[in-house]
């Protein structure tokens, strides 16, 4: 009877931690070029779990503002942050005081040879990079990928921080950059919100049978345990 109700608990832990993942996705489906979560456990009762991040591309949007791009392939923008490299594939991009092309957290977007400034209007971004105004090439936007995506951990502000070696990062192949577009969010509004109810429910239906599992020991103790 005890055995039953720990697993219960169990189960009950693990659908409050998934329901507080998809909630977290849910509240980022307008946030630029973000990666829904996926949530499986190792180790229940422990609840040592590990957090899977699904890469799978969003929709582009347009948005006709000169600075913004959208990757259509596989790869991250590289990013200088006060805290080091970090890379993005939100291409929500404009130009600081300086006339630096920087993220909209204000940290510089790196080039091929460092951050990239744009002096003059007519600004284009060409669909391998390279950034041009008035007709000439001031810089390529360095576009990366990584042999195991696992090790990407998210930051915030739409940020990644690499967690492996230094080799196994590699400029990108054939890339195509959309000027004028924005990746979307890759949540799925309908999917999640049923993943939701299916979670939501399967909560209250163990919070059930915890109560009635709690009260037939309660019987079990206070009953049957004066029967002569």
């Amino acid at each position: 009877m005890i055995s039953g109700i720990y697993k219960l608990v169990d189960g009950s832990l693990v659908q409050k931690v998934r329901f507080e993942t998809i909630a977290n996705n849910v509240a980022n489906i307008s946030t630029n070029a973000f990666k829904k979560d996926i949530i499986s456990f190792h180790r229940i009762l422990s609840m040592k779990n590990s957090s899977t991040t699904d890469f799978s591309p969003g929709s582009i949007r347009y948005t006709g503002n000169e600075l913004d791009v959208a990757l259509e392939t596989p790869g991250f923008f590289k990013i200088q942050t006060p805290r080091g490299i970090r890379y993005t594939r939100d291409g929500a991009f404009k130009l600081d005081v300086d006339r630096t092309l920087v993220t909209h957290n204000g940290d510089p977007v790196l080039g091929q040879n460092g951050p990239i400034a744009i002096n003059g209007k007519n600004v284009t971004i060409e669909p391998d990079g390279r950034v041009v105004v008035e007709n000439e090439a001031v810089g390529t936007i360095s576009v990366v990928d990584f042999r195991n995506l696992d090790l990407l951990k998210k930051e915030g502000s739409s940020y990644y921080v690499f967690q492996g070696k230094e080799r196994d990062i590699f400029t990108a192949e054939n890339i195509s950059v959309q000027n004028g577009y924005i990746e979307q969010s890759n949540v799925s509004p309908t999917g999640e919100m049923i993943k939701m109810i299916v979670s939501l429910r399967v909560f209250e239906s163990a919070q059930k049978a915890i109560q009635f599992m709690d009260e037939i020991t309660s019987k079990m103790v206070n009953e049957v345990g004066r029967l002569q």
